[in-house]
């Protein structure tokens, strides 16, 4: 089983179309302290995740379950001056920003605070 130990955060960029839940691995910076991009993991279904909080106490653990329809909305964009609903597109937002998935089970919101903050984390994968 692969052990994956890193900061959690919500992972964004230029063509993604909403964010990923991910893993910055230890070990994976530069020599100024900044993240490489090879560090990146996105958590995956099934991935045992656990969340500590700053004094080693676990915030979250648990088992990954994808959950991509939980609150999700239509996206909207702006024709002729008018906010419009696109039909068929929907996602999630968690904090203001779009996302791929939230975990089933978990309020979005709460689920959002545990990748707010650089908290260590573990990821166990096979």
């Amino acid at each position: 089983m692969q052990e994956i130990k890193g900061v959690c955060f919500l992972h964004s960029e230029t063509g993604t179309e909403g964010g990923w839940w991910a893993v910055q691995e230890d070990g994976f910076q530069t020599d100024s302290g900044h993240w490489k991009y090879e560090g990146l993991r996105n958590l995956e279904n099934g991935d045992e995740f656990t969340v500590y909080d700053k004094d080693g106490g676990i915030l979250w653990s648990g088992i990954i379950d994808q959950d991509d329809e939980t609150g999700a909305i239509s996206h909207t964009a702006l024709r002729k001056g008018k906010v419009v609903r696109i039909r068929g597109w929907k996602q999630q937002v968690v904090g203001g920003w779009w996302v791929h998935w939230v975990q089933r089970g978990v309020d979005p919101e709460r689920w959002g605070d545990l990748f707010v903050g650089n908290k260590r984390c573990l990821v166990r994968r096979e």
